[in-house]
């Protein structure tokens, strides 16, 4: 079993769920070397658009970082081991959020800025991607923030070294509606 299965495996027994569900989820980024302070939430949400990701991190240097879901959930080995950026489709790489999963690859977030106080935000709608159950799914996964822009040049688009990494967990569905009266 890879590692992807195994987180969506063991958050199926933890929360009791199974089947296809509306689910959430988060990666709680740190940062990938000894002794640094990058941190930080990344929430994910099924919505009618697509994958809803909300970022919040600390501790960033200063400046824009390219940000990527990656194939694999593990942050082993400084990050490497979340292998390539989530590409489904062998799409090129690109501005997925502009031009969509069959023009570039479906984990291509772009970049995040941060400020002079190490804060960087991101939010995001990717079409046709999906936290859990779909064709395109992440859980599993890992969010990886880079130590340099991404240029959107092929193949990465030049990001460097991965700073930052959090598995893709799924955490829970949201309340199931009240019955009609």
């Amino acid at each position: 079993m890879n590692t992807r299965h195994a987180v969506i495996g063991l958050a199926s027994l933890v929360l009791g769920v199974s089947g296809s569900w509306a689910a959430m989820g988060v990666a709680n980024v740190q940062g990938t070397a000894p002794g640094s302070t990058i941190s930080g939430t990344v929430k994910f949400e099924d919505t009618a658009g697509g994958l809803k990701v909300s970022a919040q991190l600390t501790g960033v240097p200063a400046g824009p970082h390219a940000f990527h879901i990656h194939e694999f959930g593990s942050c082993d080995d400084m990050g490497k081991a979340a292998g390539s950026h989530y590409n489904p489709l062998k799409s090129p790489h690109g501005e997925v959020l502009k031009v969509g999963i069959h023009h570039a690859h479906a984990g291509d977030l772009g970049n995040i800025t941060a400020g002079a106080d190490g804060t960087a935000a991101l939010e995001a709608v990717i079409p046709g991607v999906t936290l859990s159950g779909g064709k395109y799914d992440v859980a599993g996964r890992a969010v990886i923030l880079h130590e340099k822009v991404d240029d959107f040049s092929q193949p990465a688009g030049n990001a460097g070294g991965r700073i930052g990494c959090g598995p893709i967990v799924l955490v829970g569905a949201p309340a199931p509606a009240a019955p009609a009266k």
